[in-house]
């Protein structure tokens, strides 16, 4: 062997080197050994959700409520008894509606603003909508002028117009909330402007979400509007939310010197809604005041919409029912039900389902029949029990099927009609 032989081995040797380190290093940037590469389950791509922080709020008390279940998501202080300033005016509202539900009154009716109601009687620091003795104006925009203006000459005409006097309607208006179950409201004015109205976050967030189930239609009206127009002015809504939080359409401000800034709201997303009330904000100036209803506001709407999922339980793969005497052996099923589900987004892996048909299926069965059960679980707990029914609809089959399958759903046995699902991985 030449010496040029050798050396051209050598150099192709420490080239094969070289080419070996880099891809070497490539691989090992790209793809980490296994000892060192833990394996990933589920469980902790879920649990990712629950990076989302619990938000940490100036306000004296506060609650978050999931609208469909009513699960309660986040609270500070919730029983501690604060005024409710303007947020009273909900539950004045809520006479009114229930009176134009009944049909007692009219959205488009025109009624006279008494002389209780004139704007110069309102007391010293109000916020108003500007009606006068005399006017004649429609309910709609007397409703409007409540809840977006917030005004308290506004509060004191519906009073009179929903009790006869301002005070057969605070009566009223405590009558109701003893017939709705809510032990901590106190109401002794229709506005919302004396400090000797009472109410604690976790009921009024209560009473928020019966609001919007009886009146949810009428949101948009209400307190979804971002101002209202009363003759030359322009007032706008207090609640500055509306408009940049997506999903918020309502519903209600307030604040008197004695309880803070309170803010109720309400907001849907990806059809998730939330309610929430926040109570007692103290600031030095008015700006900053607003400016700290807002952010707790929309940290509290945040943290729910990004942290928990409300949904409606479906199958979490097809599943079809044995039937007899039929077509066909099988039938698909669903989940029916309007019983809703609130959970963390990091729980959603530990679901199953557990399925139980009806024993011996048999001719033809019509859409929508029930055929069975399904229990929802979270790690094995039961959380809610739904029937089963037929997707479709089937045919009955010739006589002979009809003769075998009778047969056959006799000897059919319990344990092949029970089976569980788990969350798809």
């Amino acid at each position: 062997m030449t010496k040029r032989t050798v050396r051209r081995i050598i150099k192709i040797l420490i080239l094969a080197a070289i080419l070996f380190g880099i891809v070497a290093g490539i691989r090992a940037c790209v793809a980490p050994s296994k000892e060192n590469t833990p394996e990933i389950t589920y469980s902790d791509i879920y649990d990712g959700f629950t990076t989302v922080p619990e938000p940490v709020l100036l306000c004296k008390a506060a609650v978050l409520m999931d609208y469909d279940t009513g699960a309660v998501l986040y609270t500070k202080n919730p029983d501690e008894i604060i005024p409710p300033a303007s947020m009273t005016k909900l539950m004045t509202t809520y006479l009114l509606m229930e009176k134009i539900r009944s049909g007692e009154l009219d959205m488009d009716q025109e009624v006279v603003v008494p002389p209780e109601a004139d704007f110069e009687r309102a007391p010293y620091r109000s916020s108003l909508m500007y009606i006068r003795a005399g006017q004649r104006i429609k309910v709609r925009d007397l409703l409007t002028g409540l809840m977006v203006t917030s005004g308290n000459d506004a509060a004191m005409a519906v009073a009179i117009l929903v009790g006869g006097s301002r005070d057969a309607c605070v009566e009223m208006m405590n009558q109701k909330a003893r017939q709705l179950g809510f032990e901590s409201f106190v109401f002794t004015d229709p506005a919302g402007y004396e400090a000797s109205n009472q109410v604690n976050a976790l009921e009024f967030c209560q009473f928020c979400r019966i609001y919007i189930q009886n009146f949810i239609d009428y949101l948009d009206v209400l307190t979804g509007a971002v101002d209202f127009r009363m003759g030359s002015r322009v007032i706008n809504n207090s609640n500055d939310l509306l408009g940049r939080y997506p999903g918020v359409d309502g519903l209600k401000t307030g604040y008197i010197d004695e309880s803070g800034y309170n803010i109720s709201l309400t907001a849907e997303r990806d059809g998730m809604r939330l309610v929430a009330v926040i109570m007692g904000i103290k600031a030095k100036d008015i700006m900053n005041a607003k400016l700290f209803r807002m952010e707790e506001g929309a940290s509290l709407l945040s943290y729910g919409f990004h942290t928990f999922k409300s949904f409606l339980p479906v199958l979490p793969a097809p599943v079809s029912a044995p039937v007899f005497g039929c077509t066909a052996d099988t039938v698909p099923v669903a989940i029916q039900g309007s019983e809703h589900l609130c959970l963390p987004y990091s729980q959603l892996y530990k679901l199953s389902w557990d399925i139980t048909f009806t024993k011996g299926l048999k001719g033809a069965i019509a859409a929508g029949t029930p055929v069975g059960s399904c229990t929802v679980s979270l790690d094995g707990s039961p959380l809610a029990i739904y029937p089963l029914v037929a997707e479709e609809g089937t045919v009955r089959g010739s006589l002979w099927r009809r003769f075998t399958g009778s047969i056959k759903a006799m000897g059919q046995k319990p344990e092949s009609l029970k089976f569980s699902l788990a969350f798809p991985r």
